[in-house]
């Protein structure tokens, strides 16, 4: 049996409902939004991207303004927080070479790169911008590189969505 195209996976769907979820809460806001995920290619499957002339760079979920501010928000919906059981914290992570690539984005356009998680057992939505992160704890998850950083300590609650 062939395997679902990707933009129809389980995993996929579940993201981009958070993308779409998160979006609408910032437009009652009053932020305006551009949802860069309308831009993945034909299929969506592809990654938009800040295309410079001999290489290019994924750009978060979201681009963003208000009140004469504007932000990239990456978007990721996790079941809940990850517990390292070494330390007896609670983390979250994205995979790094993103994290690299954000970087990137918000040096090259000038514009903040925030990372927002949707937690899906607690409904909260928490975030910070990359550079209030700070540093990454890099660790592994099924052999690819992850920033992790931590919950408490690094990302501001932002809302609470009621159906949780």
């Amino acid at each position: 049996m062939a395997k679902a195209p990707f933009h129809e996976q389980p995993e996929f769907l579940r993201g981009r409902a958070a993308e779409q979820r998160v979006s609408a809460w910032l437009q009652e806001q009053g932020w305006y939004v551009i949802p860069s995920y309308d831009y993945a290619g034909e299929d969506g499957d592809k990654a938009p991207k800040l295309q410079g002339y001999r290489v290019g760079h994924p750009v978060p979920d979201l681009d963003t303004a208000k009140e004469g501010k504007r932000r990239w928000v990456e978007v990721k919906s996790k079941t809940s927080a990850n517990h390292r059981y070494t330390t007896d914290t609670y983390e979250h992570g994205i995979d790094l070479p993103l994290f690299q690539h954000y970087q990137t984005v918000q040096a090259i356009t000038g514009t903040p790169v925030w990372l927002a998680i949707y937690e899906e057992d607690t409904g909260f939505l928490i975030g910070n911008a990359i550079d209030a992160l700070g540093k990454p704890r890099i660790g592994t998850s099924n052999g690819k590189k992850i920033a992790n950083w931590d919950r408490p300590g690094k990302f501001l609650m932002i809302h609470r969505f009621g159906d949780a």
